[in-house]
């Protein structure tokens, strides 16, 4: 048994619950992880898993053990990568979690320059629509987000803000009428997404100060694309990224509202595990978006 992979696999399974999760994560079979656990269970003389047909979970002695396995692992990490650092400089796999908008829109054709920057990194950029994702249990090494995220096991570093418009086509504003006032918005119809959790009030800022509008609308969508898309093609009223809607600002497909209200803004985060030690990468990645993508929002 190699002790060391042995643990690995241990702290894995705690982590995501089931040997199928973690087998993937890992890129073994299902059959090698339930082997290294019993090998590791036999060395130890101590059960370490309550097993169950759909999940498993540690024993009151598995659990002090997780904690110090994470811990050691942590450690053996700092040690490679400070080693590597000596003369080799920044390497290894850095697993990034991208939601779709930022992606489309700004950090896709940055990673192509960090790559070139850290010769000896490779990315798997993976990219959801989801507002939380579980960094530690799918193993991300870092999550860029419109939102932080309130955990204790994650640091949110603020990345920049991103400028939204209340805007809507010029063809549905000349059928409807263009609001003077959020209050106004009641009587139109909104196209919603949770986009900063904007489904049921848009913040502003208005003369006397924060005000939170409620608004409505017939189609509510998970995705801040679609929404664009359904604000562009005449549908109602969106509350939408710079990143999405500027370039059709500027060209008059669709036209800013109550901008003497300023919509609120929203902040970008990049988010990664609370370790005591940092990964040379994670920390190299995070200084490369503070220096590119902060000075490219608006």
């Amino acid at each position: 048994m190699n002790l060391l992979i042995a643990m690995k696999v241990y702290d894995r399974v705690c982590t995501l619950g089931n040997l199928s999760a973690a087998a993937r994560d890992l890129g073994m079979s299902t059959t090698a992880v339930s082997r290294q656990l019993k090998e590791l269970e036999d060395d130890l003389g101590v059960r370490l898993l309550n097993r169950t047909t759909r999940r498993m979970s540690p024993t009151e002695a598995g659990r002090d053990y997780a904690e110090r396995v994470k811990a050691l692992l942590a450690e053996v990490e700092e040690l490679q990568d400070q080693t590597r650092r000596l003369d080799r400089g920044t390497r290894g796999l850095l697993r990034i979690s991208c939601s779709n908008v930022l992606a489309y829109t700004r950090i896709t054709r940055l990673i192509p320059r960090f790559l070139e920057e850290n010769p000896l990194v490779s990315v798997e950029f993976n990219l959801t629509s989801r507002h939380v994702v579980g960094i530690v249990e799918e193993g991300y090494d870092v999550a860029i987000r419109f939102e932080a995220q309130n955990d204790s096991e994650i640091v949110s570093r603020q990345l920049g803000t991103v400028r939204n418009f209340v805007c809507a086509t010029p063809a549905y504003l000349d059928r409807h009428g263009r609001p003077r006032h959020p209050d106004e918005l009641a009587s139109h119809s909104c196209v919603l997404s949770n986009f900063a959790k904007r489904l049921g009030a848009w913040p502003f800022m208005g003369p006397e100060g924060r005000m939170s509008t409620p608004v409505k609308g017939r189609v509510s969508t998970n995705s801040v694309e679609a929404a664009y898309q359904m604000t562009m093609a005449g549908f109602g009223i969106g509350n939408l990224p710079s990143l999405l809607v500027r370039p059709a600002i500027e060209d008059g497909r669709l036209e800013a509202l109550l901008e003497e209200f300023k919509p609120a803004s929203s902040p970008i985060y990049a988010l990664y595990p609370h370790r005591t030690y940092v990964a040379m990468k994670v920390r190299v990645f995070v200084e490369f978006l503070m220096r590119e993508l902060s000075p490219d929002l608006d």
